[in-house]
């Protein structure tokens, strides 16, 4: 239907007026309307308000990063056991910021550092020890993963948890059970 037929139709039916505009309804012209509209408006806007001021408060709740889980992997191929990590950002969190995890030595050497750098937009980090030895069953192993800002030397968060293997290190074999292309491992210099 074009306009010229709309407005015919409308002019045949009597909806409208000289000149061409289209009248105004007769409950429009009521003050009942106009309040009824303007509550309305108050009321979505009041919602939308609440809805911002509680989101606002969730994310000030929520720390930076949070560990989502780890454990020990055994690379049965490479014959090597190591322990990783994965953490996630949960809020806005300044560019080039380090992650940093420290690993217990199942070994009792110093703790293993493992260091991520947060990128915008990444969500997820894996942090992965190298290779490991004496890795004991059932023995609880401390992890600490410390969010420093970018050439801050004090954290601004850190998070502990522990890690537990389900095998021994002798449940690992000694060497690669695999060789060729894409396992091959330089042997260190001793």
């Amino acid at each position: 239907m074009s306009s010229t037929e709309i407005r015919c139709h409308l002019r045949w039916s009597g909806m409208l007026q000289e000149g061409g505009a289209v009248p105004v309804m007769e409950f429009e012209k009521t003050r009942g309307f106009r309040i009824a509209a303007v509550a309305t408006a108050l009321l979505l806007a009041l919602i939308a308000t609440v809805i911002v001021v509680h989101n606002r408060q969730q994310q000030a709740a929520l720390t930076h990063v949070r560990i989502a889980g780890g454990g020990f992997l055994f690379y049965y191929r490479l014959g090597e056991i190591r322990a990783g990590i994965t953490a996630i950002v949960q809020k806005p969190t300044p560019s080039q910021s380090r992650l940093v995890a420290e690993f217990e030595d199942p070994a009792g050497g110093a703790p293993i550092p493992v260091e991520a750098r947060i990128r915008h937009g990444e969500m997820r980090y894996g942090m992965e020890t190298p290779p490991l030895s004496g890795v004991v069953k059932g023995r609880a192993y401390a992890v600490t993963v410390k969010l420093y800002e970018y050439g801050g030397q004090e954290p601004l968060e850190m998070h502990e948890t522990v890690l537990t293997s389900e095998l021994d290190d002798a449940a690992s074999p000694q060497g690669p059970l695999t060789v060729g292309p894409g396992y091959h491992r330089p042997v260190p210099a001793d």
